[in-house]
C-alpha cells in the first residue's frame, strides 16, 4: 500500500472526514486505499480511498471549496501550484492508534507501507 505524507493540519481534517480533496501541484495515477501519514510522524494515522484526480480550474476550485478547505484565492493558489490538481478521497478510516512504518530517506509525497 502507498502512504501519502500530509501536513498535520490537513491530515487531521481528512481523517475527520471534513476535507475530501487534497490539492497538489501534480496529478496522480494512484487509486485505491492509501495510508494517511502526518508529515514528520513516521506513523500512519488512517486510510482513505483515493478515487479521482482532476485538474483544478478556477470554477472547480470555487465549487469544491467546502471539500478542499483552503482559505486562499485561486490566484494565490496558482502562485504556489501553476497547474493545481484535486486528489479526491472517500471511505476514510481513522485508526484508534497510529501505526509506525519505516520511512525511506528522501520520500516526500508517497511512501510504501
Amino acid at each position: 500500500m502507498k502512504g501519502l505524507i500530509i501536513k498535520h493540519k490537513w491530515a487531521e481534517l481528512i481523517l475527520q472526514g471534513k476535507k475530501i480533496i487534497e490539492v497538489r501541484g501534480n496529478k496522480t495515477k494512484i487509486r485505491g486505499t492509501i495510508g494517511i501519514i502526518e508529515s514528520g510522524s513516521k506513523k500512519v494515522f488512517g486510510t482513505a480511498e483515493l478515487f479521482h484526480c482532476t485538474e483544478l480550474t478556477k470554477d472547480k476550485f470555487e465549487i469544491l471549496a467546502n471539500g478542499h478547505k483552503l482559505d486562499i484565492t485561486y490566484e494565490e493558489l496558482i502562485n504556489i501550484y501553476p497547474k493545481p490538481w484535486a486528489w479526491c478521497f472517500k471511505d476514510v478510516i481513522e485508526f484508534d492508534e497510529p501505526k509506525p512504518y519505516k520511512h525511506k530517506r528522501g520520500c516526500m509525497i508517497w511512501v510504501n507501507i
